[in-house]
């Protein structure tokens, strides 16, 4: 386990394949008034202290990078704050490319400017809302393509921990739902809303999953492509109270009462993934229990649009099934009229989307 501490990269990073830079400087002023601030860290000793000003970092580089450091208890590697980049993780890229980001050490922008998701489609990012990367381990299940499902899952009992239920929708959008929602019983369009996703690139031989979390924020529908299966959403409690205040709610009141701020938050959900990982070795014979737990659709009717089986026998794009789980693989298991199938790829349409998107489906498999 590398050392616990707090990097702010106030000198921001240079580019990473354009002439914008990856992330622009980010002083402690800034941060202390960002929605990435941090209102009351404790240190090594255990004590707490100031952080607005630059008397409790400690100016620190390498390989042309620098950064302000200070140590902060409970974190599985180093994490990197910085101020608007492109995206977590081209600031990643950069790190990596440096020797700066070691296993489970990550990265926190404020927002992002060329953000990324599923299939490389742009990814709104605003600031108020959390955008990481976290470097895993190439090991079992993260150097298959189970990492994806296997990440997913992680991050899914991460937040049921902070009192965040959420759904895995496979292969990696975590979505959450108004109601408690029950096997077999599809929620309505309404009832569900996407809360945040992840994304994988490996470098090198370095795997790192970047990962979006809407806190104060969302897109509007009308900005999302045309057979979207549910809404966007804010990221909220059990009882349907948001995680995170507005910076306006926040302003308006004078201080956040919660107490939870983009980097608390983060720093709960890194130890938890960390630790969760640590605990449950071997994973790759012990994630799709974990991913199955959190699994969104099970046992209901849904269409994988794009439908990518895993044997090259099966041809039949889309295909229509009941969701039965995953496998050790990280392939979604269907029970279709052929029987139970497995797929590495495609888009689930649950409900009414999928309805909307069956015109050109195989009728031999009604």
């Amino acid at each position: 386990m590398h050392a616990s501490v707090l990097r702010l990269l106030y000198e921001g990073l240079a580019p990473v394949g354009s002439r914008d830079p990856a992330a622009l400087p980010f002083s402690p002023e800034d941060l202390a008034s960002s929605a990435l601030r941090l209102p009351d860290v404790s240190d090594a000793s255990g004590g707490s202290a100031e952080i607005a000003g630059r008397a409790s970092w400690t100016p620190c580089g390498k390989n042309g990078i620098r950064w302000l450091e200070r140590h902060v208890s409970g974190l599985p590697g180093p994490v990197y704050i910085s101020g608007a980049s492109t995206s977590s993780l081209d600031v990643a890229k950069r790190l990596l490319e440096a020797d700066l980001l070691p296993e489970w050490g990550s990265v926190l922008s404020l927002s992002q400017s060329a953000g990324r998701g599923q299939m490389r489609r742009a990814w709104s990012s605003p600031a108020g809302n959390l955008y990481s990367a976290l470097r895993l381990p190439m090991t079992a299940p993260f150097d298959t393509f189970a990492a994806a499902p296997a990440c997913g899952a992680l991050l899914a009992e991460a937040l049921e921990r902070a009192g965040c239920p959420v759904m895995l929708k496979w292969p990696n959008d975590l979505l959450q739902s108004a109601a408690p929602c029950r096997p077999g019983v599809m929620p309505g369009r309404e009832d569900c809303r996407k809360v945040g996703g992840m994304l994988l690139e490996e470098r090198n031989g370095a795997l790192t999953v970047g990962t979006g979390i809407n806190l104060t924020s969302c897109p509007p529908t009308s900005s999302l492509r045309d057979n979207y299966a549910f809404s966007a959403g804010v990221l909220m409690r059990k009882h349907g109270v948001p995680l995170m205040k507005s910076a306006t709610e926040t302003e308006n009141d004078g201080k956040d009462k919660g107490g939870v701020t983009i980097f608390t938050l983060w720093n709960q959900l890194a130890a938890s993934l960390f630790s969760c990982y640590s605990e449950k070795k071997p994973l790759d014979s012990w994630w799709p229990v974990l991913a199955e737990k959190h699994l969104a659709f099970r046992g209901c009717r849904v269409t994988l649009a794009d439908a990518c089986p895993e044997k090259e026998t099966l041809v039949r794009i889309p295909c229509e099934g009941v969701v039965d789980g995953v496998t050790e693989t990280g392939a979604l298991r269907l029970r279709t009229a052929y029987g139970t199938e497995t797929f590495l790829g495609g888009s689930l349409l649950p409900g009414d989307a999928a309805e909307r998107n069956l015109s050109d489906r195989d009728p031999s498999s009604e």
